[in-house]
């Protein structure tokens, strides 16, 4: 296979200019054909990989958090859990504007501080909460659900700075 690729002619021809060049441009060009190798070989090759390993390290530690976490509030999770099986009471709220101050009522008696929300639609509101427990967002929809009949219509959860801790963005409606 190097002997066919030798004789074809374009390779012949760039090997009789690379002949013609002085000892130093010769020189000179395989330091340079060396670091371009050297550059796709680190940034094609390694830097991907790398990135790829230290995200997958990064995820398996965060999933082993979770489950610490989960392991420590089992009673609480199954607690939350059984209360979620019962029969939900219908909602007594009308509008918008009694949806938004139960919301925001029962958040402050949860222990829980709004970061923002704003209405959506005429039967629901959006709601913020960052680096809140778990365990606490957890209970507080669950009594919003039970006490007044307001579900979940949209749930984003990321992880929070610690264990335990989650940023929320909600959609609940009546």
């Amino acid at each position: 296979m190097f002997t066919k690729l030798t004789e074809h002619p374009s390779v012949q021809k760039l090997v009789a200019q690379y002949d013609q060049l002085p000892r130093r441009d010769q020189q000179a060009l395989v330091a340079l054909t060396a670091a371009v190798f050297l550059f796709i070989i680190f940034f094609g090759i390694w830097r991907p990989v790398s990135s790829f390993h230290d995200e997958a390290v990064s995820a398996r530690e965060s999933a082993e958090s979770l489950v610490s976490w989960m392991a420590a509030n089992q009673s609480t999770i199954q607690q939350v859990a059984v209360s979620g099986t019962e029969s939900t009471t219908p909602s007594s709220i009308t509008d918008g504007r009694a949806l938004m101050s139960t919301v925001t009522r029962s958040a402050g008696e949860a222990g829980l501080s709004l970061q923002r929300f704003e209405p959506s639609g005429e039967n629901g509101i959006r709601v913020w909460l960052e680096n809140a427990p778990l365990s606490q967002v957890a209970l507080w929809l669950e009594t919003l659900n039970s006490e007044n009949g307001i579900a979940i219509d949209q749930a984003a959860l990321d992880r929070g700075g610690s264990p335990g801790q989650v940023s929320v963005r909600l959609t609940l409606e009546i």
